[in-house]
């Protein structure tokens, strides 16, 4: 492992070394690394990449979003840091951002690998918000080449349309005299026309981001020959498991991560979750519908539905969100309806905004900010709030406290991420006690506040927050859980909306909150597909969130499609216990064994088989597959559909 090596980090505008294959030097307004025959400019002004190897010259050029339109890195304000040992030598360029960003490009080059290796970090500086960026080349390749089962196959692009460029651990780009070799870390796309260049996602492709994460690109770049030599120095690279091909990996700034949860939500392994109105919470329902989950998010406060989950083994969290409350008066008067969500929902009467003119959200304009979903869906009344005001801070925390006396196992906090901003003040409708703060810090006062409630009734008492867009460090100090909704499937196909390189970023990014007794929880949605493609999904989800430690759940959904309610039942059931390793490969699948049984995932579009090491003489039940599997000699034999998993237990 190359870069554990001890490194000399220097400062300097002008800086060169050479080994001999590595040169770096400060040339004008670039950083120039060479490694053999490629050479890698990095300009300072914009971060611009330029690669020249062989006679033949390629450039990328980031695009940060910034609003409706893109921006680019403005000029860096000093030289690059280097770090080198004798075996490798990296440049780390700065840059600023518009919207109190950075953008940071470390480029490295080994000795024993003709290529350079880039990984770019975006950072917000101030307060969470979304991000996206890519890299955009003026490569215009109409094929591409990738590994495939039968070694390597040649893929077209559509030119006329924007073309998807399907994750491999290597692509091969041709063009005249051969072509760019990239070692990519995510998926890919072709812009359309005779002219539409190759560009690169960030991993993963948008991101929600607080001042404690980045967003990150990595790909290795060179020009070579053929796909043969593409093949052959991606094989090399990732044998030496460089950390720019596993961005998953890469440093962090440091998280707090607050007390632990406790155990029975770590242990849980799935949870769902049951909005319905109060009348539906009977006792057939709450024993047919949620008996065998270890809890369930619901959204009625009814005292005799928690005592009917908790009778039958089930813990209930109450569904809690502050970023937009009703003006009843309003929605009445516009046409709308009083919800049952808002007419059950516990002591809704003090935080009616229609007796809290001073709660709602101001926009830049002096406007009422509506809530964006209360419009879509005939709720003109609800209203975004501001989360500066002392009453409305005073209400949730009584809420809370509410539900805690009634017997609530915890809540929900739905919308937890950033919020829009409050303009109240400039057009004198209220005031701010902190001006200081966004309404997005405001809300996390509120967080905190609500967080610290909950715990003064219990340590067992949890927290679970959903930020909608995405899980924040910055919050772990004060919740227990955070919700990664409409992932990685969503209603409207069996497709994955996150490629596998992006579930394995998910997947070692929230391992240390894992390992610091935090909860990650997954939402599924499944509807639109055959049943096997619906299996085939669920089952993958699951085994992801298992392999992850994280909980799976898809709001029941599976159980009322034709064709899977059965395997819906014996799916919830599955029970895997604690794992007893780390993941693990085999032949292009991942899987992981715990106390109880086995996780496997297949991503790739094709099918494979893999032996699993199992020397217990016993047999497994195949989950949704139907029948057992014994192990013979030792090893367990799977076949895996295309993009499939399996979960196998112990009867």
């Amino acid at each position: 492992m190359r870069w554990m090596a001890i490194l000399v980090v220097m400062l300097a505008p002008v800086f060169a070394w050479a080994g001999e294959t590595l040169h770096g030097e400060v040339s004008g307004r670039g950083v120039v690394l060479r490694c053999g025959a490629q050479t890698l400019n990095i300009s300072l002004d914009n971060g611009v990449l330029n690669l020249q190897a062989h006679g033949q010259e390629v450039s990328l050029t980031p695009n940060l979003q910034l609003g409706d339109g893109w921006t680019q890195p403005q000029a860096a304000l000093e030289g690059p840091r280097w770090e080198r040992t004798a075996g490798h030598l990296q440049a780390r360029v700065t840059y600023p951002v518009a919207e109190a960003r950075e953008f940071v490009i470390e480029a490295t080059a080994y000795a024993d690998l003709e290529a350079v290796f880039v990984t770019s970090r975006l950072r917000v500086l101030d307060e969470p918000r979304g991000q996206y960026y890519y890299w955009q080349s003026d490569l215009a390749s109409d094929r591409y080449y990738a590994p495939a089962p039968e070694g390597v196959a040649e893929t077209a692009l559509d030119k006329k349309q924007w073309a998807s460029l399907p994750w491999r651990e290597w692509w091969f780009l041709p063009r005249g005299a051969g072509g760019l070799a990239v070692l990519p870390t995510n998926v890919a796309g072709r812009a359309p026309g005779e002219a539409g260049g190759v560009f690169l996602h960030a991993l993963p492709r948008s991101s929600l981001l607080d001042p404690a994460t980045s967003h990150d690109a990595s790909f290795g770049l060179a020009w070579v020959a053929d796909a043969t030599a593409a093949r052959e120095l991606a094989a090399a690279a990732w044998r030496s498991d460089l950390p720019a091909l596993q961005p998953g990996r890469l440093a962090q700034r440091e998280a707090d991560y607050g007390a632990p949860a406790p155990a029975w939500l770590r242990e849980a392994e799935v949870y769902n979750l049951y909005y319905r109105d109060k009348a539906q919470w009977t006792q057939d329902n709450v024993r047919g519908k949620l008996r065998g989950f270890p809890f369930i998010v619901g959204s009625t406060p009814d005292k005799a539905a928690l005592d009917r989950c908790h009778a039958e083994g089930v813990k209930l969290l109450h569904y809690v969100v502050y970023t937009c409350l009703l003006n009843t008066e309003l929605q009445v008067r516009e046409g709308g309806r009083v919800y049952s969500e808002w007419s059950e929902s516990l002591d809704n009467e003090t935080r009616d905004l229609k007796d809290h003119p001073d709660w709602i959200c101001i926009a830049k304009d002096g406007s009422i900010q509506h809530d964006g979903w209360g419009q879509e869906h005939g709720h003109p009344g609800l209203l975004n709030t501001c989360l500066h005001q002392p009453g409305l801070k005073e209400a949730a925390v009584r809420q809370v406290r509410m539900l805690m006396e009634l017997g609530y196992d915890g809540v929900f906090i739905d919308l937890a991420g950033p919020t829009v901003e409050c303009y109240g003040p400039q057009h004198g409708k209220h005031t701010h006690p902190h001006p200081e703060w966004t309404n997005t810090q405001a809300y996390e006062d509120v967080l905190r506040a609500v967080y610290a409630e909950v715990k003064r009734h219990g340590p067992d008492r949890i927290v679970m927050q959903n930020t909608c867009t995405g899980i924040l460090p910055t919050h772990w100090a004060y919740c227990d859980s955070q919700m990664l909704e409409a992932f990685p499937y969503g209603a409207e196909s069996t497709v994955l909306r996150s490629p596998w390189p992006e579930l394995q970023w998910h997947r070692q990014r929230w391992a240390e909150a894992v390992a610091h007794g935090k909860v990650p929880v997954i939402l599924s949605y499944f509807g639109a597909g055959t049943s096997e493609q619906l299996r085939e999904a669920a089952l993958l989800s699951r085994a992801f969130a298992a392999m992850s430690g994280f909980l799976w759940a898809d709001a029941l959904g599976l159980r009322d499609l034709p064709g899977v309610t059965d395997f819906a039942t014996e799916l919830y059931a599955a029970r895997l216990g604690r794992p007893t390793g780390e993941c693990r490969q085999s032949r292009g699948a991942t899987y992981r064994v715990f106390e109880r049984g086995l996780a496997v995932v297949n991503p790739n579009p094709w099918p494979v088989s893999v032996a699993v090491p199992w020397p217990q003489a016993t047999t497994l039940r195949d989950i949704g597959h139907g029948g057992t599997i014994a192990s013979r000699h030792g090893v367990l034999r799977l076949d895996l559909a295309p993009e499939s998993g399996r979960i196998l237990t112990l009867p």
